[in-house]
């Protein structure tokens, strides 16, 4: 592994600085938004402002890298962004945070892209799983450390934005050092016809998981400050919740792969529904309960989108894997971006603090309700001829999508494994 990492050492060292800066600014703007005077349903716009702006990112960075360059473009995109996170502190009005946020979500998404058409580029048949199995495994950890460090400062001042910025700044050395750069990347194809028409499950499965996911990415923070948990105990209740949700990935899927798929998503929602029904009616538990409860809560709905890609693989042709995974993508970002201000809202109902799990409940079962009126007109296919093995996969960007090892010589021609490296057809 030693071997195939050390090329691409440059690259995962400025990921690594980049996704701590970012995982320190997505916690912190939330409680920080409180502490300005936001209401609930303000801080939800501000988060679904940054969904937008990812979205948009995702479909309009290809046009600037073809024109300046991975290198150029990577140093363009982190310099801007740690300019956004300083601005911040500085401006702490809503509609200022609102271009802000949208901002920020767009240049994360353009960084993601270029990281991982990087990967593309140096990835062969036999090596993709182990890019994509390092790649994840990197962002998750450096997230959740970035928001342990919201513990080294006040939220009053503005010292948490400028470590944030500091790190996204440095991020964009070692990428400056290396000595190439990938292919182009071509524009993001999106064929959401095709998509409803292979599965209709995928289709509402990630727009209704999105819905829940961008609630709880946009509010988690203020939810359990608003509980009573202090700083420490913030960052640990989040972190809690994307462990569950990393732990649980690969064993969920597994299980998919034997069973049929829309079962396991109806359970894994149920289950998430369950969570998100408690924390939502205790929603002053003391600190350990809290985090036991979000780390379930995590494993239960964070696998949730990578099943429903895997669901509409098993129904396509392989050719169009990219295109029905860019369209599920985008799908996730319009519901995490629809989901974050009703949250939002939700908790200014009499629901009080748990209006957001609540939301969130709401979500799942409705998930589980269009999954179950679906199975009774469209029965599952042969596990033994059909079914693809499930594999986690990023929901960042499109181009994450040919890092998935699936894409191989014996389901491809070697033409389509050329136009996958660092391009998005």
């Amino acid at each position: 592994m030693f071997q195939l990492i050390k090329p691409l050492s440059l690259l995962m060292l400025s990921q690594a600085m980049l996704l701590v800066g970012h995982g320190l600014v997505m916690t912190l703007l939330p409680l920080r938004a409180k502490l300005e005077g936001f209401t609930l349903a303000e801080i939800g716009l501000t988060g679904a402002a940054y969904f937008v702006g990812f979205t948009v990112g995702c479909i309009l960075t290809p046009l600037i890298a073809r024109r300046a360059g991975h290198i150029r473009t990577f140093a363009i995109l982190a310099s801007t962004m740690s300019v956004f996170a300083l601005l911040l502190p500085m401006w702490p009005e809503f509609v200022p945070w609102l271009v802000l946020r949208f901002a920020i979500g767009w240049a994360i998404a353009g960084l993601y892209m270029l990281i991982e058409s990087w990967l593309n580029e140096s990835a062969t048949n036999e090596s993709r799983g182990t890019l994509m199995s390092v790649y994840m495994f990197i962002n998750l950890s450096m997230i959740m450390l970035g928001q342990m460090m919201l513990n080294f400062g006040d939220l009053h001042s503005s010292f948490l934005f400028s470590i944030a910025s500091i790190l996204l700044s440095m991020s964009l050395v070692p990428v400056a050092l290396a000595t190439d750069a990938p292919a182009p990347i071509q524009s993001v194809k999106i064929d959401l016809r095709l998509l409803w028409r292979t599965s209709h499950v995928a289709f509402f499965g990630t727009l209704l998981a999105g819905a829940a996911a961008g609630g709880f990415w946009s509010l988690a923070p203020v939810y359990a400050e608003s509980s009573g948990l202090n700083t420490l105990q913030i960052t640990l209740f989040s972190s809690a919740a994307v462990a569950g949700g990393a732990l649980s990935q690969i064993p969920i899927g597994r299980l998919s792969d034997r069973y049929d798929r829309r079962v396991v998503v109806m359970v894994s929602s149920a289950c998430a529904a369950v969570m998100a029904s408690l924390l939502a009616i205790f929603d002053q538990l003391a600190f350990i309960p809290a985090v036991i409860m979000a780390f379930l809560f995590g494993a239960a709905c964070m696998p949730l989108y990578a099943l429903c890609v895997a669901h509409a693989n098993d129904r396509t042709q392989q050719l169009d894997f990219v295109v029905i995974g860019s369209g599920l993508l985008m799908l996730n970002g319009l519901g995490s971006a629809i989901g974050a201000p009703l949250a939002g809202l939700m908790m200014t109902t009499p629901l009080g603090n748990g209006g957001m799990f609540a939301f969130a409940a709401a979500m799942y079962v409705a998930l589980i309700a269009s999954i179950a009126v679906r199975r009774r007109t469209r029965v599952a296919p042969l596990h033994e001829t059909n079914d693809e093995p499930f594999v986690a996969v990023s929901d960042h960007t499109p181009i994450a999508l040919v890092l998935d090892p699936r894409m191989s010589e014996s389901s491809t021609t070697d033409s389509d494994v050329q136009n996958a490296k660092g391009v998005v057809k």
